[in-house]
């Protein structure tokens, strides 16, 4: 007797068992799937925002350090460059944003900065991921000190670039 009860503890699942447990992860992985694209989808959109911010702040700091101006220039479109002219304005180098759509507003396709890191040119740049374009971040670079502030933008507004838009993360 005491051989068949250890015999019946070591039997393990049973198929219908294994096809319970399978059937709950599958419903599960369905319902978490759309959830975590998004969410990596919102991480791209982000990297891509903090990659141009640092570009341009990186810019802004060359320009004072070496007593020139420096212009940060960034092509619209998918998967957009940024390039420093002189070259040296971007001293890590030129850096291409994957995953994003990205839209300007006026005077943001070339953005300058003077000796003193102040700049003569204000405007919006719109970063849209390419997946989900409603998922949309924006960076607005003022005139004058050339302060910069990053924030979401407005989710209606797929085609335009402007500040009004442009509403400081929560």
């Amino acid at each position: 007797m005491r051989f068949s009860a250890a015999h019946k503890l070591q039997q393990g699942m049973t198929l219908i068992e294994i096809l319970i447990v399978l059937t709950v992860a599958a419903i599960l992985a369905v319902a978490v799937t759309p959830s975590f694209l998004y969410w990596l989808e919102t991480q791209r959109v982000n990297q891509a925002l903090e990659s141009l911010e640092g570009a341009l702040r990186e810019a802004q700091r060359e320009a004072m350090r070496r007593n020139q101006a420096c212009r940060v220039t960034i092509n619209t479109g998918t998967n957009p460059i940024i390039v420093g002219d002189p070259p040296e304005c971007l001293p890590n180098g030129s850096r291409q944003l994957e995953h994003v759509t990205l839209r300007r507003g006026t005077g943001t396709a070339s953005i300058r900065f003077g000796f003193q890191g102040r700049t003569s040119s204000t405007g919006t740049v719109v970063l849209a991921s390419t997946a989900i374009p409603t998922l949309q971040r924006c960076l607005v670079v003022s005139l004058g000190l050339g302060i910069m502030r990053t924030g979401n933008y407005l989710e209606t507004d797929t085609t335009g670039a402007t500040a009004d838009h442009c509403r400081a993360r929560n």
